[in-house]
């Protein structure tokens, strides 16, 4: 896998990891992005289902922190990154989740796995290429959505949102420095793709952020 490929998958290290939560989460996204991660957390809560994929899933904050609708949820967590994935399965190990190194921006090959719900929280402003790249990860979460399922996720939106001269700064240097990709990235453009695919789906932003849920069919 090339660099260009992974995007800012590598980055992702354990130290980086340790202080993702309260760095990342606790002051990045209220101050620079103006959306919470108790913002980002109600979002998931309404939308987390019983049997769960998870694409980026981070240091697994969200699916810790969250309540599931069953006792016992089937979780799936996909990531490029096998340190990403060791910390998440570690954090939320009582679920025996499953782990599985995949790149969003390729078929997936899940086999038989079905979910009800699939997460892209805060992945497509990671990732390398348009918007119209980018919307490949619809095609290949889709397949293992169930119908009646929901597909779900947020972004840092490049474009059409207004930022503080921090959060200027702050996007301006993500971009840069590789790890967000996403300087022509609008909420037009995404829901231009989610039109495309889907007849049923709700958008919004908050600060900076542009957030998504689709009903699949």
């Amino acid at each position: 896998m090339t660099e260009t490929l992974r995007g800012d998958a590598d980055m992702y290290t354990r130290p980086v990891l340790a202080i993702y939560d309260p760095i990342a989460l606790g002051m990045v996204c209220p101050i620079a992005w103006k959306c919470s991660r108790g913002t980002m957390l109600k979002f998931y809560q309404s939308n987390i289902g019983a049997r769960h994929l998870d694409i980026g899933p981070g240091t697994g904050y969200f699916l810790d922190k969250v309540t599931y609708p069953v006792t016992h949820p089937k979780i799936v967590i996909a990531d490029l990154n096998e340190t990403v994935l060791d910390t998440v399965a570690k954090r939320i190990a009582r679920f025996r989740p499953e782990s599985l190194v995949r790149d969003a921006l390729q078929p997936l090959e899940l086999g038989n796995r079905s979910f009800t719900t699939a997460a892209l929280l805060n992945v497509i402003h990671c990732l390398p290429g348009t918007m119209e790249q980018k919307a490949a990860v619809f095609d290949h979460v889709l397949p293992y959505v169930e119908p009646g399922g929901r597909i779900f996720g947020s972004t840092v939106l490049g474009k059409g949102v207004k930022r503080s001269k921090f959060g200027e700064w702050l996007f301006t240097s993500y971009n840069k420095a590789g790890s967000f990709r996403n300087t022509e990235d609008s909420m037009d453009l995404l829901e231009a793709e989610l039109a495309k695919r889907f007849d049923s789906y709700r958008t919004h932003t908050v600060g900076s952020m542009g957030f998504f849920e689709i009903d699949v069919p």
